[in-house]
């Protein structure tokens, strides 16, 4: 592989060591140590904590974000690709097809790809007619200029071609993966030590969600179903773990449901993987088309049996009744059904613990992640 010098650029505010900021850093420390340049550009800096293991891996770390306007944005990212010879760049988190990441990228030694991680909404997922002739000449004229595409799922994949008339030779799919070093079950005397600091009862049996609390992911199912499942083990508690505009409708609900007592809502915390640890099941209500979900690979890599919805990339993570139990969207029944029979199953959940965290190991391991990726660079 010729020398190359990478631009990675994640459209996100990295203020905590989340599964693209470890992804991130992951790939481009790789890149330095064969011998190559990398470089990471976010919407902000990451805070000094997170800055130092950038600058102590030796990696250039830029702000450039679109919502400064266009025009800034080219300008910005033009200078940085004169300015460290920069002759790959790879964005995630941007619109497929992003005029001004096209223009800024208009060099004939550099070359663009994208990852599309985007989950999708069914009702917004576009439609045919003159919109779709508009958007089938723009895709095509757009996909001269960028060299491939990366669909962090099969059905990522289908939505490209269907929806954006992507080409399939300019798709790749390539699964996310997450740190398994980070994530990993504990001893059960470690896992007591946890419920007391997390100041939950060490006869519990904990349920955890992560998530952004926004109607697409299926929370107030979820409280639905917490319902029935405290009814018949009134020991059990749910950590519902992130922030968003749905926070308060969503502790009212919980209130007038008299779940105030067995739902914890956490807000944003950085040590998602102490509360993984502790999980007896790991959920994930969703209602909209997810992609490849990071917090789904964390909790399996956690050795927590999953209870999720049956939509978008879902299915290519959880095997249903091998790692976890898939069941219909917006269905609290189900969804309470299926957390009610591996708490009352010990064997079977401990057995889809033990194959989730296998899964992940066999197929979702950052390094997998970081080494396919650099190996289609190299392509």
């Amino acid at each position: 592989m010729k020398k190359l010098s990478v631009l990675t650029l994640i459209d996100i505010n990295p203020n905590k060591l989340g599964a693209l900021e470890e992804y991130a850093l992951g790939l481009s420390t790789e890149l330095i140590r064969r011998g190559h340049f990398a470089a990471v550009g976010f919407q902000e800096y990451p805070p000094p904590w997170l800055m130092e293991k950038f600058d102590s891996s030796g990696i250039e770390v830029l702000k450039l974000s679109l919502s400064n306007g266009g025009f800034q944005f080219i300008r910005d990212l033009r200078k940085a690709i004169r300015k460290y010879g920069i002759n790959l760049v790879h964005a995630t988190f941007y619109d497929t097809y992003s005029l001004p990441l096209i223009i800024a990228t208009l060099r004939r030694s550099c070359t663009l790809f994208y990852s599309d991680q985007i989950s999708r909404i069914p009702d917004d997922r576009p439609k045919r007619g003159l919109t779709g002739i508009f958007r089938f000449l723009k895709s095509r004229l757009y996909q001269r200029f960028i060299r491939t595409i990366i669909a962090d799922a099969e059905f990522i994949k289908e939505c490209q071609i269907q929806d954006l008339f992507t080409k399939p030779d300019k798709l790749k799919v390539i699964y996310n993966g997450v740190n398994l070093q980070r994530f990993g079950k504990i001893t059960s005397g470690n896992r007591s030590h946890i419920l007391k600091k997390l100041k939950i009862p060490t006869d519990s049996s904990v349920i955890v969600t992560i998530a952004q609390f926004s109607w697409v992911k299926g929370l107030n199912y979820l409280l639905d179903a917490a319902k029935i499942v405290i009814k018949e083990r009134p020991n059990t508690i749910f950590s519902i773990i992130g922030d968003g505009p749905e926070r308060v409708p969503l502790e009212k609900q919980a209130a007038d449901l008299g779940l105030s007592d067995n739902c914890i809502f956490t807000g944003m915390r950085v040590d998602t993987e102490v509360f993984l640890s502790a999980a007896d099941i790991y959920v994930l209500p969703s209602v909209w088309e997810e992609a490849f979900s990071f917090s789904l690979l964390e909790a399996m890599a956690s050795g927590c049996p999953v209870v999720s919805t049956r939509t978008g990339a879902i299915p290519e993570s959880v095997q249903d009744g091998v790692t976890g139990i898939l069941v219909p969207p917006r269905d609290a029944k189900a969804t309470a059904d299926a957390i009610l029979k591996l708490l009352n199953d010990e064997p079977l959940r401990l057995e889809m613990g033990l194959a989730a965290r296998k899964r992940v190991e066999d197929h979702f391991s950052l390094d997998h992640w970081i080494n396919q990726t650099i190996d289609l660079y190299g392509e």
